[in-house]
C-alpha cells in the first residue's frame, strides 16, 4: 500500500528527530541569508522542488551526525575561482532585473 504524504511526512519528521537527538541539536528554523535563500528558490522553480531549505538542513544534519573522518571531505572540498567574464556579467544584471533566464 502506497504511503500518504502525511504518512511520508510524519515518517522524515521522526527519523529528523533521531538525528538531532543523535548529535544533541534542537530543531530550529533555517535561517539563511538572502543570497542563498534566491538561490534555493532559484533551483526550486527550476526543478519544481519546494522544499530545498529542508533539503539542506537535512544534509547539514547528517554531515554533523556523520563520523569526522566521512565529514572531512565536504570540509574540504576545493573552492574553484569563478572569474565571470562580461557576457556572464550582462546576463546575471538582466536576471537579477526580469528573473528570466537568458
Amino acid at each position: 500500500m502506497a504511503k500518504s504524504n502525511a504518512d511520508t511526512q510524519r515518517d522524515k519528521r521522526a527519523k529528523e528527530k533521531v538525528l538531532l537527538e543523535r548529535i544533541g541539536a534542537e530543531k530550529r528554523t533555517l535561517i539563511v541569508s538572502k543570497a542563498l535563500a534566491d538561490a534555493l528558490d532559484v533551483l526550486g522553480k527550476r526543478h519544481d522542488f519546494e522544499e530545498w531549505q529542508e533539503t539542506v538542513s537535512t544534509f547539514m544534519i547528517n554531515l554533523a551526525a556523520s563520523p569526522a573522518e566521512q565529514s572531512a571531505r565536504f570540509a574540504s572540498m576545493s573552492r574553484p575561482e569563478i572569474v565571470v567574464c562580461e557576457k556572464w556579467s550582462r546576463q546575471l544584471e538582466e536576471f537579477a532585473k526580469t528573473r528570466v533566464e537568458i
